[in-house]
């Protein structure tokens, strides 16, 4: 439920919602400091008009660029995520010292926080990089299936929801309960708070 989320799991998923209200890919990214103080927070921004090169505009990136590492100890700050990074977040999440990530969902489509492990250049850097899972995954994977069926209507394949259904069949199939009446695009369109979604999604 929403009340059990901590401040910083509530914030990413506040700013992936903001994200999906927006067309975009719902994902959010808030970074704190050691002493739980918040930073940066962002999303995901492929769909906005503003967006220059919409294919890079991922909430974790746009996070990561927008800290002042002059103002603070970036290798002692977490970074938390409401989807497993990309290539290209992972490696900026890397390459900027970030040494402590939390990701909601696991992303069996591009997701690399395995490279943490396998590549020996990554693998020397003792990163703390894990994942939430359960009800976190679960609300995750639901509402960017959701985004997932509205591209399919446009015309794009289904291979990347096909993938979210193998690691969360219950995920997809709330997220085709919700699109069936677009539940979601009205609760963005009314500006409900994504902590009644949040708990209506777990309560489907």
């Amino acid at each position: 439920m929403w009340k059990d989320l901590s401040r910083e799991w509530q914030t990413a998923f506040e700013e992936a919602w903001l994200a999906f209200g927006s067309g975009s890919i719902p994902i959010g990214a808030a970074i704190f400091d050691e002493n739980g103080v918040l930073l940066v927070r962002e999303h995901n921004r492929s769909n906005e008009p503003e967006t220059l090169n919409k294919n890079i505009s991922h909430a974790e990136a746009n996070a990561i660029r927008r800290i002042d590492t002059s103002a603070c100890n970036v290798r002692e700050v977490t970074l938390y995520t409401t989807m497993e990074p990309c290539p290209m977040c992972m490696g900026t999440a890397v390459m900027s010292n970030i040494k402590r990530l939390r990701y909601a969902a696991r992303d069996p489509y591009c997701g690399c926080v395995h490279i943490k492990d396998t590549e020996p250049y990554i693998s020397g850097k003792g990163l703390d990089y894990t994942t939430a899972g359960g009800e976190p995954e679960l609300v995750q994977l639901t509402i960017q299936s959701y985004h997932e069926l509205r591209c399919i209507e446009r015309g794009c394949g289904d291979g990347v929801l096909r993938q979210f259904a193998e690691l969360s069949p219950r995920a997809v199939d709330i997220a085709r309960e919700l699109y069936a009446d677009r539940r979601l695009d009205s609760y963005a369109a009314q500006g409900r708070p994504f902590a009644d979604v949040y708990d209506e999604i777990l309560a489907i």
